[in-house]
Order: structure tokens, then sequence, then C-alpha cells
């Protein structure tokens, strides 16, 4: 768990991380390898899991070894799908990480919703939905590694 007092908004106790996976922790399919190592770092304090589409077929074989719950998507309505798949949790609190437009209603259920730009860019649509919104994935990564930065960002 990722304990933060954020003020003007109280304490948060985040327990899983939900991340997309396609221009989020992968460009083309393949993860990126900065990714990795964040994402063993953080499994001793989050529970977390990625869901896709598996556009390129290969979510499977890079997540391979990695403390990671994987879910391919099976629906043809993929943002109800990410978002139904945090009711799972009751009231654990979630932190969700994504970029694309499927993406928008799980970072607005989420305690914490994190859009990324990164290489691919980011839905306006997610944008607005995110209670923050960062360049890049490790940047996102980082913000649960070092939390007083979350304090930083968005107290009120």
């Amino acid at each position: 768990m990722i304990q933060i007092d954020i003020p003007g908004r109280g304490t948060i106790h985040l327990e899983v991380l939900v991340l997309d996976y396609n221009g989020t922790l992968a460009l083309d399919g393949e993860m990126f390898e900065s990714v990795k190592k964040n994402l063993i770092y953080l499994s001793t304090f989050l529970e977390i899991h990625v869901l896709t589409a598996d556009t390129f077929g290969s979510v499977r074989h890079q997540c391979k070894g990695l403390p990671v719950q994987v879910k391919v998507l099976k629906s043809m309505d993929h943002t109800t799908e990410k978002a139904d798949y945090l009711l799972q949790f009751d009231s654990r609190e979630i932190i969700a990480i994504g970029n694309g437009a499927n993406d928008q209603l799980m970072l607005k259920r989420a305690h914490l919703g994190i859009a990324v730009i990164g290489l691919e860019g980011a839905s306006m649509l997610t944008l607005q939905s995110a209670d923050l919104v960062v360049n890049k994935i490790e940047d996102a990564l980082g913000l649960l590694i070092e939390p007083q930065r979350l304090k930083a960002t968005l107290r009120r």
C-alpha cells in the first residue's frame, strides 16, 4: 500500500495499480525496458493489473516473469470493460494509468487517474478525466515510487 496525505483531499491508501498496455506501457506491442524494473519495485506495495486489447498479440510474452496480472479485453466496448474491471476491487483504492479514449472512464472511476501522453499522444477525453497528466510512463510510475510528488501536484 502507498499512503499519502494530500492537503485539501485527505489521506489516500493506494492498493491496486491498473495499467493500459499499448500507448502507456508499450509502443507497438513492445514494453519499454525502463518500465519493467519499476513494475517489479512497485509490486512490493501494489497489486498490479495490465488491461489490453492486445493489438499486437505480445502482452503475455512482454509481461512474462513480471509480477502483474494480465487481462486481455474481450468485449466490443473496451471503454466500459476497462471501467467495470475496477469494480472487482470493492472499496480498495485504485490508481489507473492510461492514454487512449478507451481509458477515459477507467481513469475517472479510479481513486487516482493518471493520463500519459507518451509517444502515441493521448485522447482529450482521457486527459480531462485524469487527476493529473504526465509526459511519459516513467513519470507516472515515478509519482508512485516517490509519492510526495503527488502531494505537490494534487494539493488544493
